[in-house]
């Protein structure tokens, strides 16, 4: 069950968006997550990866402090990054924590503008959040969280070197990587900046 994993508030956000019981890559990621460790988390789509990577950002920020962002989270397209938006909005509305979502179809002022003037979690295209971390507008020296999603379409879509970049210029803090599956590409992209991170695998 959730509340053995999750606090309170996050508990009831979930069962009051009709999800109660944790998915396999759910059950056995979050424990390892909450301890701070890095995890690469392997499995097919709709396995849950994008609700684990909610709940993991959730749980680990807890609430808003300061304006540079704590959490970045890359993803593949606009249509990843509106509906995980979507999911973490739900799950946060009895908290203050903020979020903006940048991806190459939006404005790219208004999505730096947005970033600058306070949020708690970015969700991003590589492509775009390197456009504006190249403008020297995006703070990155507060991130603990760094998740990259589908790091295979990442690859596929020449992004590494991006990812390479960005994730070389983070602070110290906890990586999360998520997959379909783990390519060797995959696994030479992150050893870049992992080291011994916890491998949880499922099929379905």
């Amino acid at each position: 069950m959730f509340k053995d994993k999750l606090n309170k508030k996050l508990s009831a956000a979930l069962i009051e968006c009709g999800i109660e019981t944790p998915t396999e890559i759910q059950a056995l990621s979050l424990s390892k997550i909450n301890s701070g460790t890095d995890v690469i988390g392997i499995g097919p789509t709709n396995s849950g990866k994008t609700t684990l990577i909610n709940l993991s950002t959730i749980q680990k920020l807890q609430r808003a402090f300061e304006n540079p962002p704590r959490a970045l989270i890359l993803v593949s397209n606009m249509e990843k990054a509106i509906a995980m938006e979507e999911q973490f909005k739900k799950l946060t509305k009895e908290t203050d924590l903020r979020i903006v979502t940048v991806f190459e179809e939006g404005k790219i002022d208004l999505q730096t503008m947005a970033i600058y003037e306070g949020t708690d979690v970015v969700i991003a295209t590589a492509k775009r959040i390197m456009e504006i971390y190249f403008k020297r507008t995006f703070n990155l020296t507060k991130i603990k969280l760094f998740v990259i999603d589908d790091a295979e379409t990442m690859i596929e879509n020449e992004w590494q070197g991006h990812i390479d970049r960005l994730a070389l210029s983070l602070p110290k803090c906890q990586h999360l990587v998520f997959c379909k599956e783990l390519t060797p590409k995959i696994e030479r992209m992150i050893h870049k900046f992992i080291i011994n991170p916890q491998i949880v695998e499922v099929v379905k």
